[in-house]
């Protein structure tokens, strides 16, 4: 018998039926099989149209929606579960279901799958084609980290490692990262690319026993590279059914059928992820060149809203904020018309609702649909991250950070914002050997000196702030945050005449974006209240973003407990954060 426990019903996988407390409940095959496949895949989102494929079929002329909608209510009915309150069945609106419940035993004593989770890491794969192509293999592996992470992920676990020491060195490399991260699996490719034609190559490695469990090579034309990948990626998933997902699938991921279009945005992708102002500018030329080949290619709109969304911020600085909110808004809605299950485009909606639209708990649910829809989604776990250092879940951030880090643990970014979760969070020492850390990682990386810089005023040690500061503007000269956060490093120290020069450059900002939030801070550690309100009020009626920087930065701190910040709260709809 292959029986699966969870609270108080035993479900047959083979008959499909279900007991309670020993005794048998009625419920239909079809919510019974419906019900296996949900369980099969714990802690997961399961899309609709996953469900229609694994339990209806390719040629269902069923009302499939109708049938399933039928499925789910006789589930709950057999399981006097709530949709509202869900102890075992969790709807994710738009987007599917979730098992939520807690499994026991599975058999006669065979453990659950909770009791065995596995570790694969994701080594990046290697451009044979030269640096020209470095931007193909960075969303390849991006894509394959992804596609893994969607197997099942209460059971499996995916890291990205950083590229393996080649040579004599390459055994005493993967003792490390398998001592160091308790790796299970590795899986490493390569690819080549000349003309039309497409190799590539990839191997799964056991790591317990150094075995290679397979290894293929496969020569396509280059439109064939999203069919390779999903094969590939199946290739995995059978792999590690012999030993543990008898019942795994792999969610397919919807993209272009012009392989020039996916191509430019995957150059759209390694462009954005460098987030400064040129690189936003190039994201969006080749996000539009892939629209231009597909009319219809949702990631590239939700690309398209992401590099809107961050012009429109103090991060980016090349638009008024409102005026980049509109387009923003159309890129996205038009991304989710075409695919509403992209955790890319529900990941950029969380951050909308956060840095514009201020709906908080609207911006939290996005944050999660995006990672019940992709779990290795970084950009969201950062996000979210922020969103819960703002609204004082100080531990839950930094959680949100640690599993980013499990993903990649040796990412600057994400080592960084693990160090601005401890910083918000008070952990000052902690907070300073980590963004240290995201330092040595990647040297070249000016956002890991200046939220060192932040960090180092926080513990007011501003003389160090300012050089960290400096050292930012040094890589990246046009970032407004830096200047302006220096400004006030400078008035913290008591050098009014640098922070008012400062001040200066920051106000001349204005002209192409809205930094009426970084004024502010200047003012605020100038101990000008007056100016810093006056500030603080355009930044609410023009959407400098993020505003939330005033709830977190801390120059801000002296005037937490003024009834005039109570009604800047307020008005940017954090009134619970008030300080008596």
């Amino acid at each position: 018998m292959s029986a699966i426990r969870f609270g108080e019903f035993e479900l047959n996988e083979q008959t499909f039926e279900l007991r309670k407390n020993g005794t048998p409940t009625r419920i239909q095959q079809q919510p019974a099989r419906v019900l296996a496949f949900l369980i099969n895949h714990r802690g997961a989102l399961v899309t609709r149209e996953q469900i229609r494929l694994a339990i209806w079929g390719e040629d269902t002329f069923v009302d499939f929606e109708q049938g399933l909608n039928f499925c789910i209510r006789q589930i709950r009915l057999a399981l006097n579960d709530q949709a509202e309150k869900p102890s075992y069945v969790e709807t994710l609106p738009r987007l599917g279901y979730r098992f939520v419940g807690k499994l026991e035993k599975r058999g006669d004593g065979e453990t659950t799958p909770d009791e065995k989770r596995l570790r694969i890491a994701v080594v990046p794969v290697e451009d044979l084609s030269g640096k020209e192509g470095d931007y193909f293999a960075a969303g390849l592996t991006e894509d394959m980290i992804s596609a893994l992470s969607r197997i099942d992920p209460a059971r499996l676990r995916v890291t990205a490692v950083p590229k393996l020491e080649s040579g004599d060195g390459m055994a005493a490399h993967l003792d490390r990262l398998q001592r160091e991260l308790n790796l299970d699996y590795l899986m490493r490719g390569s690819v080549r690319r000349s003309g039309e034609s497409l190799r590539i190559s990839a191997q799964l490695h056991d790591l317990r026993d150094r075995s290679v469990l397979w290894s293929k090579t496969y020569d396509r034309k280059a439109g064939d590279l999203l069919a390779v990948q999903e094969e590939v990626t199946q290739h995995v998933s059978e792999s590690l059914a012999v030993e543990l997902f008898p019942s795994a699938t792999v969610g397919a991921r919807r993209y272009s059928k012009s392989s020039a279009a996916y191509d430019a945005y995957l150059k759209g992708r390694f462009f954005w992820h460098k987030m400064t102002a040129e690189a936003i500018r190039r994201s969006t030329d080749y996000f539009n060149e892939a629209l231009a080949l597909d009319a219809g290619f949702a990631p590239a709109y939700a690309g398209l809203a992401d590099c809107y969304a961050q012009m429109g911020s103090i991060r980016v600085g090349l638009m008024k904020p409102l005026e980049a909110l509109a387009q923003a808004h159309s890129h996205l809605q038009r991304a989710l018309d075409l695919d509403e299950t992209l955790a890319e485009a529900h990941c950029t909606l969380g951050l909308i609702k956060s840095w514009y639209d201020w709906d908080w708990d609207g911006a939290g649910q996005e944050f999660q649909a995006a990672l019940a829809l992709d779990p290795s989604q970084i950009t969201a776990l950062i996000w979210q991250s922020l969103l819960l250092s703002v609204n004082g879940q100080h531990q839950e951030s930094i959680a949100s950070m640690q599993r980013a880090r499990e993903i990649e643990p040796l990412s600057a970014s994400v080592n960084l914002y693990l160090g601005v979760a401890q910083n918000h969070a008070g952990q000052h020492d902690l907070a300073l050997r980590q963004l240290q850390q995201s330092i040595e990682l990647d040297s070249s990386y000016y956002r890991s000196y200046m939220f060192l810089g932040k960090a180092l005023s926080s513990a007011e040690r501003y003389g160090e702030a300012a050089t960290a500061f400096e050292k930012a503007l040094a890589l990246t000269p046009d970032s407004v945050e830096s200047q302006a956060f220096l400004g006030a490093a400078m008035a913290a120290k008591g050098d009014s005449q640098s922070a008012l020069a400062i001040l200066k450059k920051v106000k001349s900002a204005g002209s192409r974006t809205e930094p009426a939030v970084l004024i502010a801070s200047i003012y605020a550690a100038m101990e000008l209240p007056k100016e810093m309100y006056e500030w603080l009020e355009r930044g609410v009626m023009q959407k400098s973003t993020p505003i939330y920087i005033a709830v977190l930065n801390h120059e801000f701190d002296r005037y937490r407990g003024e009834a005039r910040f109570h009604r800047f709260l307020e008005s940017i709809r954090l009134s619970h954060l008030a300080r008596g």
